[in-house]
């Protein structure tokens, strides 16, 4: 399988690049960004390859860093000039109506080799059919149907990475049984959710596991919906947690081993893939 190479990865190893560089020579953010004349927040963005700093500017804090020899610097120019591709979800058409952060996690899902993913809301959205994303999205007030018609657009298109004929995107969804339950959309859109959900865990990439509500312990789950991010050993793995005040990428090693630990113990305690498969197709008969 192939090192991710999309535009949102090599933005975060510039950034990564560009961090140590600025530690190796000694400043902190503020120095770089008094040096450019900017905000300490633009660099904090640059370094964590959520902004894109101007070739001019990288030019700058090169010197400023003291990074002298060409071909170190013609590492970082390079790696500058693939980060400036624009990915399909940072089309206009997509961008002004993806909520803040969101297209970032689409940039990262988009070059992720795998996705661990705890749903405790809602079917995935890597998972979901069009009429129960619209569903779900309809549900946001003051949302116009302009904007919802793009956004299950971008939901779509997200899932062509599972069905890419090279190397396509590995995704382990454990998902609890309220989501599945929950009559979203109405009796026809569930009947329809469930047996998309039953057929998508046999095809070879995807697994998707149910945990039961019979499960009487208090688990970790409870706590919230989150998504692993994994993109190979060139770069770390991710934690994404999503919520209603805000998402948040989760990257220190502690923060991403509680994330890891959570959804081991979430995956043992779930009905297995064929267990989970069975329940999925007798909930979509039973709607009949």
């Amino acid at each position: 399988m192939s090192d991710p190479s999309g535009p949102t990865v090599r933005r975060r190893r510039l950034g990564g690049e560009l961090r140590r560089l600025r530690e190796r020579a000694g400043f902190d953010q503020a120095a770089a960004a008094a040096h450019l004349e900017c905000s300490t927040s633009k660099i904090s963005r640059v370094e964590t390859g959520q902004g894109l700093a101007k070739v001019i500017e990288i030019r700058s804090l090169l010197d400023l860093y003291q990074v002298t020899e060409d071909a170190e610097r013609a590492v970082i120019l390079t790696l500058h000039k693939t980060a400036g591709e624009v990915g399909w979800w940072e089309q206009a058409e997509y961008e002004e109506v993806l909520p803040s952060g969101l297209g970032v996690y689409v940039g990262l899902e988009f070059d992720a080799r795998s996705v661990q993913t705890w749903e405790l809301g809602y079917v995935p959205g890597l998972l979901q059919t069009a009429e129960y994303a619209r569903a779900v999205l309809e549900s946001v007030p003051r949302r116009a149907p302009d904007e919802v018609d793009r956004l299950v657009q971008v939901r779509m298109l997200r899932q062509k990475r599972l069905a890419q004929a090279s190397d396509p995107l590995e995704l382990w969804a454990v998902i609890d049984d309220a989501v599945l339950r929950r009559p979203i959309g109405g009796q026809a859109v569930r009947r329809a959710q469930l047996k998309a959900l039953a057929d998508s865990a046999a095809q070879q990439n995807i697994t998707v596991q149910v945990y039961p509500s019979t499960i009487k312990d208090v688990h970790p789950g409870l706590r919230g919906s989150f998504s692993l991010l994994d993109f190979g050993p060139a770069d770390p793995r991710i934690g994404y947690v999503d919520s209603p005040s805000g998402n948040a990428f989760l990257e220190k090693d502690k923060q991403v081993r509680t994330l890891v630990d959570t959804y081991d113990r979430l995956r043992a305690g779930a009905l297995d893939p064929e267990e989970s498969a069975a329940l999925l197709y007798n909930l979509a008969a039973e709607e009949n």
